[in-house]
């Protein structure tokens, strides 16, 4: 394990080990707007944005996962757990040092009002562009 990992891991209680998340397509017709929203209708899942990226989020601790928040498995763990980086791990957003850059969203009102929301936007940023 590498130093800079040692000391962030050493803190944090594996909050990258409770979860997974599963890439989806950006939701582009109505369908799959509805399929969304019927995600965010299940217990404890939760849509994450990020740069145009939309994940699925669900709430399942690892089983190699030890009684002290240490991988079980370290040196044989799957390549996504060691590609996993600490420079934008889920502790520093926990201790507030770190800007997220990403959109959680956990209901289907929530959903509803984030779609809205990019709609405005669109729209400004159009009536902004033909007038200049």
């Amino acid at each position: 394990m590498s130093s800079g990992c040692e000391s962030i891991c050493d803190k944090c209680p594996a909050i990258c080990c409770h979860y997974i998340t599963i890439e989806i397509d950006k939701p582009s017709g109505k369908r799959q707007h509805d399929d969304v929203r019927w995600y965010l209708l299940h217990e404890g899942i939760t849509l994450l944005i990020e740069k145009g990226r939309y994940m699925i989020k669900a709430p399942t601790p690892c089983r190699e996962l030890t009684p002290e928040n240490r991988c079980g498995i370290y040196e044989k763990r799957p390549k996504t757990c060691r590609d996993y980086s600490t420079d934008n791990c889920d502790y520093h957003s926990e201790v507030g040092d770190w800007e997220t850059e990403y959109v959680e969203i956990e209901s289907p009102e929530e959903y509803d009002a984030y779609r809205e929301s990019k709609k405005r936007k669109k729209k400004l940023k159009k009536k902004k562009a033909d007038t200049n």
